[in-house]
């Protein structure tokens, strides 16, 4: 019995590995030849047969594993976070929050304990002393297996681009297709392991497998012609598994710009025809930009790039507002959440502490691992500070217009004020006094109103801030990506 989430761990076996084993093993061999004996098939389905076995089961027991393992880690997390927020609110001054009792600190300890030590041993974690049992009937389990084999599966029945394929190996020189052509008379099993690899490290091994069956039955000159090959089908096998003509040719049919589906049928596979495929309405958005910022219109190689540019910076940086939120448990309410415009101006995020500090956070998690500038919370400070305050206003007047008994928490209140106050300080200090002592002077109008500067970054990419940010208050607070929490009792 396998737990809901499928994390599909069997997919990173090499296939050149799985059958190098079941050669090497007695039994295995074995049930190889019994299958081939019993199959018009023959060798052929009986390895594809081995190969499927073995993947599935280790996608079955990986979920259990695995998931037993997330499970947990989850658990902790949540535990981590429970003793992180009392002990916070002690050590800065507070005494224990309401409804927690000494025991309980203890308790927490003692269920982190308990997880960790599991943790370390999963298959007692798991099942402890019975059998590891991936499915209550035997027979009903052996029977999807082999209804998933021939097709009948949810999953449906892969179908290798043999036509794309075949138009690669056309389109070789005759010595190259002569190389293949030997191969595949004495090797054909190993010649297909290696060309239908789906790694580099993969394909590395099964082309050295490849040739050591070979054992000097090819020239050198013939290898070499061999391994460019290998490489070619390859590459056009690993295309066309990745977008059919079909596919491709329904994408192309829902972009209206004729530049633009230029680009797209002669572009990337893996980048921009998958985009076309998923998202095609933010591909037509990107092409805008893309054109705006002066780009060609048969720029194939300009889009691509700026595609990927967008995708990892823009996305990198919607996860690090939204892992901040969730994992900076000294926040009890956000006035000003994550959102998924990492290229707005300003904050990113505004909230206040259970201790009723105001935590004004900027996210870096775009940075490698230092920061020298933080406009939104040095030179611009002012300006967002009122900004954000007159936003906040806003809102209440919103919720109050739409519902006249809406009464804004008291806490909310107070810290709009503390934030107007500030940046009106700020603005003098800005105006009046040394340089020299400036940053010093906003540091303690900051804390004079409890208003804290925090820069994130999901899993701490940013681990240095120059001294001129120190100076002013600034530090790092890095996240962890967020998990949704289960509930701590039971496994």
């Amino acid at each position: 019995m396998t737990g809901p989430r499928r994390f599909r761990a069997g997919r990173f076996l090499d296939a050149a590995a799985v059958h190098a084993a079941a050669d090497a093993n007695p039994r295995l061999r074995q049930f190889l030849r019994t299958v081939a004996a019993h199959s018009e098939a023959g060798e052929v389905r009986s390895r594809r047969l081995l190969e499927h076995l073995i993947r599935r089961i280790v996608d079955d027991v990986g979920d259990l594993h695995l998931g037993n393992a997330l499970n947990r880690l989850e658990r902790i997390a949540v535990l981590r976070d429970n003793i992180a927020a009392i002990l916070d609110h002690v050590l800065e001054g507070g005494t224990l929050p309401d409804g927690v009792r000494v025991a309980t600190l203890g308790e927490y300890f003692d269920q982190l304990s308990t997880e960790m030590r599991e943790l370390s041993r999963p298959r007692d974690g798991i099942v402890g002393d019975a059998p590891l049992r991936l499915a209550d009937d035997s027979a009903a389990y052996a029977e999807s297996l082999l209804r998933e084999f021939d097709g009948g599966g949810a999953a449906g029945r892969h179908v290798e681009p043999t036509a794309i394929v075949g138009d690669a190996f056309r389109a070789m020189p005759a010595d190259r297709q002569a190389a293949l052509r030997r191969a595949a008379e004495l090797e054909p099993a190993a010649l297909w392991h290696a060309v239908a690899a789906e790694s580099e490290a993969g394909k590395r091994a099964a082309v050295a497998d490849l040739e050591t069956r070979l054992g000097g039955r090819l020239t050198p000159d013939e290898v070499a012609r061999l391994r460019t090959a290998v490489d070619d089908l390859g590459r056009a096998r690993s295309r066309g598994v990745q977008m059919s003509d079909a596919r491709l040719a329904e994408a192309l049919a829902r972009i209206a710009d004729p530049d633009l589906r230029a680009v797209v049928a002669g572009g990337d596979v893996w980048l921009t025809q998958q985009l076309a495929v998923h998202n095609p309405e933010a591909l037509a958005t990107l092409w805008r930009r893309f054109r705006d910022q002066g780009g060609r219109a048969d720029d194939r190689a300009g889009f691509r790039a700026y595609l990927r540019h967008d995708m990892v910076t823009h996305g990198r940086g919607v996860l690090g507002e939204y892992t901040a939120a969730f994992s900076i448990s000294s926040i009890e309410l956000f006035l000003k959440g994550p959102d998924a415009d990492v290229t707005a101006r300003g904050t990113d995020l505004v909230g206040i502490g259970h201790d009723g500090w105001v935590w004004l956070i900027d996210d870096k998690s775009h940075r490698v691992r230092s920061v020298n500038g933080v406009t939104a919370l040095t030179d611009n400070l002012v300006t967002n500070l009122r900004r954000d305050a007159a936003d906040f206003r806003d809102a209440i007047a919103r919720l109050q217009r739409d519902d006249s008994g809406f009464t804004p928490d008291p806490r909310i209140l107070d810290a709009i004020f503390r934030i107007e106050d500030a940046a009106a300080e700020i603005e003098q200090i800005n105006l009046r006094g040394a340089e020299s002592t400036r940053s010093a002077r906003i540091r303690r109008a900051l804390r004079q109103r409890k208003l804290r500067l925090r820069v994130t970054s999901a899993a701490g990419q940013v681990r240095e801030l120059t001294e001129a940010l120190r100076e002013l208050g600034l530090a790092v607070s890095p996240t962890r990506t967020p998990v949704p929490p289960p509930p701590i009792g039971g496994r």
